[in-house]
């Protein structure tokens, strides 16, 4: 989308006076987009958007988003940007709202990587588990874009700063599963390279089986820190279920200090995403 459409779709909302609710659903994955969102807040127009662009980049935007929300009495919708529609940015902020302060959070938060290590048994490659997943549908079409933990590191700022931790974008800690040379190829040449997946993750599979643990892909915030990689969980460890693409979210805070609360659900997909994009529209009309 370009500036000029941009502009375009600001001087309509403008032009449309006293009409009732004017809300912008942004379903995009444009920078561009929602650099708009707070501008579009603070002229009265509520946004609903399934694009973490908004509140998991740089602290300032996502202070400008909340800011205007103030000046023009708008809301933000954001229940799809986490967990395609899951109740995780509501859980946060009922919690907060009710006086409980949160520790931790942990969780799995992509679907694609979800169903890789799921259904990653370590006698087959990697790379085999990662093209079926490709033809699913569950990855991006440059597998690269999962494999970094980039999303994941939007996701967990938003949960982070909802949580009341305002962290600045640069202070999750990434590891990304792509090594340097898969990263710099052309992405024509990548699905050739992607056995260069497989010595690594086979070894980290055969350590986790040994002490009889699994492989997760996990985001997690504890005292304040934040972090993004693959770890090796206990099979008990409240992440170390789940089926197929579900997101498993744990959260640990005043009231559940010990025992955490768990969040499970489908964390990808149009169907669900597009449904958490219609409750928000619903919520503020």
């Amino acid at each position: 989308m370009t500036p000029s459409d941009l502009d375009s779709i600001a001087r309509a909302l403008t032009a449309t006076g006293d009409v009732g609710a004017r809300i912008v659903i942004d379903a995009t994955a444009s920078d561009a987009v929602a650099a708009r969102h707070a501008e579009w807040l603070a002229q009265g127009i509520h946004v609903v958007t399934a694009c973490k662009l908004g509140q998991g980049t740089a602290l300032q935007r996502w202070r400008e988003i909340h800011a205007a929300c103030e000046e023009g009495r708008t809301r933000y919708g954001d229940s799809a940007t986490v967990g395609a529609g899951l109740p995780l940015l509501r859980t946060l902020r009922a919690l907060r709202a009710g006086g409980d302060r949160i520790h931790a959070i942990a969780g799995v938060l992509s679907g694609s990587l979800a169903w890789l290590f799921n259904h990653y048994d370590g006698l087959r490659p990697f790379s085999g588990f990662l093209r079926d997943a490709r033809a699913a549908g569950y990855t991006e079409p440059d597998p690269r874009d999962d494999l970094s933990g980039e999303d994941l590191r939007r996701k967990l700022l938003i949960l982070a700063r909802t949580a009341g931790f305002e962290l600045e974008a640069d202070a999750v800690a990434v590891q990304s599963l792509v090594p340097s040379a898969l990263a710099g190829l052309p992405v024509e040449h990548v699905d050739g390279a992607l056995p260069m997946l497989d010595g690594p993750l086979r070894a980290q599979f055969a350590q986790a089986w040994k002490r009889g643990e699994r492989l997760r892909f996990v985001a997690r915030l504890e005292a304040g820190h934040a972090q993004v990689g693959l770890e090796s969980l206990p099979a008990d460890d409240p992440l170390a279920g789940g089926s197929g693409i579900d997101n498993r979210v744990a959260i640990w805070s005043d009231r559940y200090r010990n025992q955490p609360l768990v969040i499970q659900g489908p964390g990808a997909g149009a169907e669900v995403t597009a449904a958490a994009l219609l409750d928000d529209v619903l919520a503020l009309l």
